[in-house]
């Protein structure tokens, strides 16, 4: 029998597979296609030496003859149990098919198996790149995109980005009042954050950024309106649970007028009855001259400007503008700076932050000797939300525009542990393809048009651009079910890879 020239076009297969459930499930479908009704006598077999699946019936609206249809859906690198049946039911909008595994897609003793590929499930660790870039010496920075140099000189000093939750975690330790153990934890934690500030050739980085001194990248990055003097004009700052009134011709004059401000805030916490740092004058010296902190390192320290590609709500300054960056020659975005606002945008702290996603340490995109090749929008954004999620059965999420703090989109975590394969075949595809599970986030997702979710776990800010994107990439990953599958409680369910 002739094959139906209407199953010449492609159908989708997507695989799908959930953490602990030794199952294997298999949605195939077309835009045009009603399996319920058109595909007559429908059988699904296993072809387990070519990592197949065999897939017939007869098409029912064939003009006056039976027409066979055959596709060739490639299986997943999977352990299939070849005693169990195959399961199968023909749906209004697409074909299901269930195949049974000897052990789940997550346990231990199939996970390199089902992975495949170990340079794009490998987890993205923030401590291996920074040992990583301090073995390889000279470091340059480059766009991703168009190869530009970002840098005027290598860098050859990387440290890890100081935790936002230092000072909380000391406090746990040590005690929150000033003389306690001798005010060891504002000592700690303030000598932490002397350690780390922006400075020429210091190259710090957190888990989706790379902070670098304005002073080290190409003066073209910055434009015009930025570099030409160090005064910002900062207003109304928060410092911790405290605000501070900066005169701006005062912070202009040099680092004398910021230590006078933070010597204030000193003095205040001094008079608070019941604080024992009265009783010692040596305690109080001490305790003054660690409180020397400048502005920046202030705002560094409360972590107002730790992470700026997610920010958590508690992090977020009215105070600081963030000014986008994108690269000089191929206009593509690299991150963004903190500023105060105004016509001064100028850099905060004097640094920069390029998002790892954008950026590479070779000119050559994608060789192994880039350390950030692994990195994408997506993945990054990913793992946030699933750091922030924790050990939340579901977790609902708000993500608002960082500039505006307007609503972009809201997003509800179904399954963080999932296994997802897609892609297209037809009757005329044979043995040669082949499909690899990765690991994925599935989603509820829906942008800001529609109602809001009544309960939201947390509110986090991006950047505008990469809110965009990643609604791009959203509603893309919807389209890898049926129109069946694709909605659930009013909104798209989506996934993304971790």
């Amino acid at each position: 029998m002739e094959q139906n020239p209407k199953t010449e076009r492609k159908w989708r297969y997507t695989w799908e597979a959930q953490s602990h459930s030794p199952n294997l499930r298999l949605f195939l479908f077309d835009s045009e296609t009603n399996p319920k009704n058109q595909c007559k006598s429908l059988n699904v077999c296993t072809l387990l030496e070519k990592s197949q699946l065999l897939v017939t019936w007869i098409d029912s609206e064939a003009e006056g003859r039976e027409d066979c249809v055959s596709l060739r859906v490639p299986v997943p690198r999977v352990l299939l149990d070849a005693e169990s049946p195959v399961k199968f039911k023909a749906l209004d909008d697409h074909i299901e098919v269930r195949l049974a595994l000897l052990l789940p897609v997550d346990h231990p003793l199939v996970s390199d198996l089902v992975t495949g590929d170990r340079e794009k499930s490998a987890p993205l660790v923030m401590e291996c790149d920074v040992k990583t870039m301090n073995l390889m010496g000279g470091v340059h920075l480059h766009c991703r995109e168009c190869s530009f140099r970002l840098t005027k000189r290598a860098l050859f000093e990387f440290s890890e980005m100081p935790s936002v939750n230092w000072r909380e975690s000391a406090d746990n330790w040590f005690g929150t009042c000033c003389c306690s153990f001798g005010g060891i934890s504002e000592k700690m934690v303030v000598k932490y954050t002397n350690s780390y500030a922006c400075s020429s050739g210091l190259c710090l980085l957190s888990a989706t950024t790379v902070l670098l001194s304005e002073e080290d990248l190409v003066e073209c990055i910055l434009f015009d309106k930025v570099g030409v003097s160090r005064g910002c004009d900062l207003g109304v700052v928060e410092l911790g649970s405290g605000k501070c009134e900066v005169d701006s011709d005062r912070h202009e004059d040099g680092g004398e007028s910021i230590h006078g401000q933070v010597d204030e805030l000193r003095d205040k916490a001094l008079t608070v009855p019941g604080c024992c740092v009265h009783d010692s004058s040596g305690s109080s010296e001490s305790f003054q001259l660690e409180q020397r902190l400048t502005l920046d390192k202030k705002f560094l320290l409360d972590g107002f400007l730790e992470d700026v590609f997610m920010a958590k709500a508690s992090n977020v300054s009215k105070n600081v503008e963030w000014v986008e960056l994108a690269c000089p020659q191929c206009s593509s975005p690299l991150g963004a700076y903190p500023s105060g606002g105004g016509s001064n945008e100028k850099p905060i702290d004097g640094g920069v932050r390029l998002f790892k996603c954008y950026i590479s340490t070779s000119s050559a995109t994608g060789e192994s000797s880039d350390v950030f090749r692994k990195y994408t929008l997506e993945r990054m954004f990913t793992n946030q939300l699933v750091e922030c999620a924790k050990e939340e059965l579901s977790f609902h999420v708000l993500v608002k525009d960082l500039t505006t703090k307007s609503p972009l989109f809201q997003i509800i975590i179904l399954n963080p542990n999932s296994w997802s394969s897609t892609g297209l075949c037809s009757s005329r595809d044979e043995a040669g393809f082949t499909s690899e599970l990765s690991h994925i986030v599935k989603v509820l997702f829906s942008d800001c048009n529609s109602a809001l979710v009544k309960k939201v776990d947390e509110e986090v800010y991006i950047l505008k651009g990469q809110g965009e994107e990643l609604i791009e990439l959203l509603t893309n990953a919807s389209k890898f079910l049926p129109s069946s599958c694709a909605y659930l409680q009013g909104s798209l369910v989506s996934s993304m890879h971790l």
